[in-house]
Formats: C-alpha cells, sequence, structure tokens
C-alpha cells in the first residue's frame, strides 16, 4: 500500500483507464499477424516449445510468457505516465515495437524477465534440493499468488477471464497461472527460510549503526539564502543593439556574475557576523527577507529544516556539511548553491526512534466523487461507497462470527481484498513507520491504545480497510538496519551459488511471449 495523504478521486476511475490500454494490446495482437503467426501461438505449441532451459528446467513458451506479461503489466502499471511524457512510448502499441537504447522496451522487458526467472528458479530448485515440496492448494504463499490475479482484475473493474486473456492472451488459462504461482510459492517459501535461519539479531542492527551512522542519523539545521543572478551573454542579432545594462560579452558576463556572487556572499558574510544564537538566527532571516518573504519569515520556524536524512547527504551539499565529524549546535557555514548564497546553521544531530508496526488489512475500494463531478457521478460514487461498506461489514460478521485468529483473518484477506500489493501475504504489513500509510490508516495503527488482536473498520481515500492489528516493531532505523545485514547475507549465500545452474534461451520461443 503505497504511501500517501491524499488521493481525490479521479472523474474516471484509473482502472477502467488500464482496462483500455489492455483491450488495445489485446487487439493490437492480434492485427496485422498472419495464418502463421495465429498458429505459432496457440496454447498447444506454446506450450510444447521451450523458451529457456534452467538447471535442467525446461521453460515453456507459454510459461515464459506468463513471466514477461506480468512483468510488462507492472512496468506499465508503475511506470505508465513517466514512459507516456518522458520517453514518448504509445502504450496503446506494443511495446516491443518502440525503441529504448540500442534496442526496445521488448528487450529490456526481456532481460528483467529473465532474470526473475534466473532467481525464483535458483531458489525452487534449491528449496527441492533441501527436501521441499512443490506447494500444494492448501499453501497459504500460494493461495496469496492467485488471490493477486483477482485482486488486480478487480483492481481494473474486469472479470478475472477478461483480465488474463487482455495480459496474457488467449492462449493462456488459470490452470498456467496456477502451475506458475506454485513454483513462484515454493521459492518465496524458501526464501524466507533462508532470511529467518540467518539469524541476524537487534545486537546485530546495533553494530550495522554503529558502522554506517550517516546512514540511519537525522539532523535539524537553519537555513537562509541570498540570491543572486547568473548573467549571460546572447549575441545581438544583426542590426540590433544590446539592451541597456546587458553585457557586451560572455566575458563582462561572467564578471557581472562574479560581482553578483560577492554582493549575495558579503550579505551573508554579514548575516553569519550577527548570529548570536538560534532564535537570532531566525530574527535576523525576519530582517533580511524581501518584501515578499517578510510573511513567511514572521513563523520563527520557517527557516528551520527537521530530519534531514544524512542518507541523502551524497546530493546535498547542506547534508554533507551537517555530517562533518564534531559538528556542534552553533557552527555556521555558507555554501554556493549555484543560485544563492545560502547560510546554514547547525542545530542538532541524532538517531530517530520512529515506531512502527505491522497490521494485516482487507480492501474494499471505492472513493469519494470529485470536486467538480457531475450528479450522475457523484451518485454513482455514493452507490459504490455504499456498496463498499456493506461488503466489508459483511466480512467483519463472517470473521467475528469465526476464529477470530490472524490466521483466519489472513484466509478472509486472500479471499476478498482488492489490496494487490499486500493479498499475497493474507493482507499483511510488515514494519512500516508512523507516517507511512494513509492518516485514517496510520492513526488507528498508531494509536497509543491499539493492542494485538484489535480489528475495526477504517475508511480512507482508498475505501474501506478491515484492519487486524499485529503488534509493535521495534524503531524504524533498527528495522531498516537489521534489513540490511540481512540482505548482505542473503546476497553472499545467493552469490555463492553462482554457476551451479545455468540459462539457455530459445530465441524462438522467446519471441513467442509478445
Amino acid at each position: 500500500m503505497a504511501k500517501e495523504k491524499s488521493a481525490p478521486a479521479a472523474k474516471k476511475p484509473a482502472g477502467i483507464i488500464v482496462r483500455n490500454i489492455l483491450i488495445g494490446l489485446l487487439v493490437v495482437a492480434f492485427v496485422g499477424v498472419g495464418a502463421f503467426g495465429l498458429l505459432s501461438r496457440t496454447r498447444f505449441l506454446m506450450d510444447k516449445l521451450t523458451a529457456l532451459e534452467f538447471g535442467g528446467e525446461k521453460i515453456s513458451a507459454l510459461e515464459y510468457k506468463i513471466y514477461y506479461k506480468t512483468n510488462e503489466m507492472n512496468f506499465i502499471s508503475q511506470y505508465g505516465t513517466t514512459l507516456q511524457l518522458y520517453y514518448g512510448v504509445d502504450l496503446s502499441q506494443p511495446l516491443e515495437t518502440q525503441p529504448y537504447g540500442d534496442g526496445t522496451w521488448g528487450d529490456y522487458l526481456h532481460s528483467a524477465a529473465q532474470a526473475g526467472i534466473e532467481e525464483i528458479y535458483t531458489l525452487y530448485l534449491e528449496a527441492l534440493e533441501n527436501g521441499y515440496t512443490l506447494a500444494d492448494d492448501d499453501d497459504p504463499v500460494y493461495q496469496g499468488e492467485l488471490a493477486a490475479y483477482r485482486a488486480t482484475a478487480e483492481a481494473y473493474e474486469m472479470e478475472l477471464d477478461e483480465y488474463i486473456k487482455a495480459v496474457y492472451g488467449s492462449a493462456v488459462h488459470m490452470e498456467d497461472l496456477e502451475h506458475v504461482a506454485r513454483i513462484r510459492a515454493t521459492a518465496t517459501n524458501y526464501y524466507n527460510d533462508c532470511i529467518e535461519n540467518l539469524g541476524v539479531t537487534n545486537a546485530d542492527a546495533q553494530a550495522r549503526y554503529e558502522e554506517n551512522p550517516a546512514d540511519y542519523d537525522e539532523v535539524d539545521y537553519r537555513y537562509f539564502s541570498f540570491p543572486y543572478e547568473t548573467v549571460t551573454y546572447t549575441e545581438p542579432a544583426e542590426g540590433e543593439e544590446l539592451a541597456e545594462g546587458a553585457p557586451a560579452s560572455q566575458e563582462e558576463a561572467d564578471a557581472m556574475t562574479e560581482a553578483n556572487i560577492a554582493e549575495a556572499q558579503a550579505l551573508a558574510d554579514t548575516f553569519v557576523s550577527r548570529v548570536t544564537n538560534e532564535n537570532r538566527f531566525a530574527d535576523l532571516a525576519l530582517e533580511y527577507a524581501d518584501e515578499d518573504s517578510k510573511e513567511k519569515y514572521e513563523d520563527a520556524d520557517a527557516t528551520l529544516t527537521k530530519g534531514g536524512a544524512l542518507s541523502n547527504a551524497s546530493s546535498s551539499a547542506t547534508l554533507q556539511w551537517c555530517a562533518e565529524e564534531g559538528r556542534e549546535k552553533g557552527d555556521m557555514t555558507t555554501i554556493d548553491t549555484g543560485s544563492s548564497i545560502a547560510v546554514v546553521y547547525f542545530v542538532d544531530r541524532y538517531l530517530p526512534n520512529v515506531p512502527t508496526a505491522s497490521a494485516r488489512h482487507i480492501l474494499i475500494r471505492a472513493s469519494e466523487a470529485a470536486e467538480d463531478a457531475s450528479e450522475e457521478e457523484i451518485a454513482e460514487a455514493e452507490s459504490q461507497l455504499a456498496a463498499a461498506k456493506e461488503k466489508i461489514e459483511a466480512i467483519l460478521a463472517e470473521y467475528e462470527s469465526g476464529e477470530q485468529t490472524e490466521e483466519a483473518f489472513a484466509r478472509l484477506a486472500i479471499q476478498y481484498s482488492q489490496d494487490s500489493g499486500s493479498v499475497t501475504t493474507g493482507g499483511l504489513i510488515e514494519d512500516f513507520a508512523e507516517g507511512d500509510m494513509v492518516t485514517e490508516f496510520n492513526d488507528w495503527v498508531f494509536d497509543s491504545a491499539r493492542k494485538p488482536g484489535d480489528v475495526e473498520i477504517v475508511k480512507t481515500t482508498y475505501g474501506y480497510h478491515l484492519i487486524y492489528f499485529v503488534a509493535d516493531g521495534d524503531p524504524e532505523w533498527q528495522v531498516s538496519a537489521r534489513q540490511a545485514v540481512e540482505s548482505e547475507k542473503y546476497s553472499e549465500y545467493y552469490d555463492s551459488l553462482a554457476g551451479k545452474y545455468s540459462m539457455t534461451a530459445k530465441d524462438y520461443g522467446v519471441s513467442l511471449a509478445y
């Protein structure tokens, strides 16, 4: 579930837009394909043709297409707007026909799909070698994998069969997705056990912090800047004269810029010389502010930045200065930002103790009508909200009439939740920090009265949630440090398997993913 403070309802649901893209891609896939092309993409042939060989396993063109198309769909969902605006991608046309770098977007997706398959099959084969069996129908991870298809289809306002056909084509059936889900679930179960068996503790997290404190520390500082103008020279067109005050050459423009910088630097130096404490810094900011900014700096905290993450210091000269060893409260410096001379006053450096928690949730999506919605759209939104509320209340009643355990809640999440991001884990969202979630969700979870096992319906901009509180967690820095150690140790283990399994691509089988 994404971090979001507000999400106003669109006049046209995003699901409808993506649904149209999906159907458009489906139509394009059949238009202009000759008889042999259609025949080669039949279920029978795609199931028989090999796309990849990995560690003795043969991955059919049909199975490979599932990985490729899943990757493509996730890519479009996450980066669709960026692809259109910055890369000029036409999402109504196949990505494999559109250039990217030295190849096409299809080449990029093939590389990503094959990298994903390599890791999944490596873990799957390691699982089998270590006595694991293929995930069965009762495996919760397998159930979650399948539930993700249902939840995603519902998010795009499509029937499951319609969604499968739109994304994967008519050759792919539910049983094929089930086969892939079993392999992925087996690999995931083995991975989860690998992480647990690493035995990383909070002591390891503390050691990680002590080795790399700047990865976790934050700073507070005050900041005020004196802008300057960078002057450029533009040669006048033939017959035109230079504007009054304009430089006659680039050398003169550079000299004017240097004079502007010197003037701003002099103001900043005077500012620094007059600062005696933190309050004085705020007072001087108001004094030096231009008329348009006076109102802003009447607030003494207008110059204060709290919680600057030193992990971002590589891209910030201010944070780099704050991170220097021996920095103390009251230290000041001036920094040329390229458009101003900034004065920085160091206030504090500390390790933040932001609380975390874990919860499970079931989401039934619905949203308020947009502010400029028509009466018809308002009525439709209200109808959807009422239906979502009725459905979540029915799910709560089903939970209360049953075992009322976390495991029972997880089963209901797999059955009903429309959050495709967490449905695979039975609605579980682990170790999220206070402030990460949409406001209403966050406030319920981090209520000081909250205790494990609490269940309640909460309405947010996403719709109606049924939330199960699992437990409070460790401070965010500790969770992050522990996960960093786990990631390093897992990478060491995974890298040790390099060369154990080889992968060979069969060009024709791979090409049938389109």
